[in-house]
């Protein structure tokens, strides 16, 4: 694992079958990677589907071992379990306040949806 406090470190952000590469610095609060995330997805001109999506309806995982661990709005990138390069996943809130479950499509079965429990 890299030291990211000294790098600028760059991320796969991955839900379903969308991929992105962001680069954020080490000092960054989770909370303004979460809005580069926010722009990244508005910029994609996919028919709306991120039209409502802000900082406040995502939320940010890293898989350890066999779960997920959320990662905090106030925490800066240093300070989180994640290495340069990583896989970090984002989740939307529903319309109906309840959040997805992480998941990323599984390109090597066939590119069909995998969920990540």
């Amino acid at each position: 694992m890299l030291d990211i406090a000294a790098t600028t470190p760059y991320f796969r952000f991955k839900r379903g079958k969308l991929t992105l590469l962001l680069e954020t610095c080490a000092k960054d609060k989770i909370s303004a990677v979460k809005q580069m995330l926010v722009h990244a997805l508005l910029a994609q001109g996919d028919d709306d589907a991120f039209a409502d999506v802000s900082v406040d309806t995502i939320r940010l995982y890293v898989q350890q071992q066999e779960q997920f661990c959320q990662l905090e709005n106030s925490s800066k990138v240093s300070q989180c379990p994640v290495a340069d390069g990583e896989t970090i996943y984002f989740v939307l809130q529903r319309d109906n306040g309840t959040w997805e479950a992480p998941h990323a499509a599984d390109y090597d079965a066939d590119a069909q949806d995998m969920e990540i429990v």
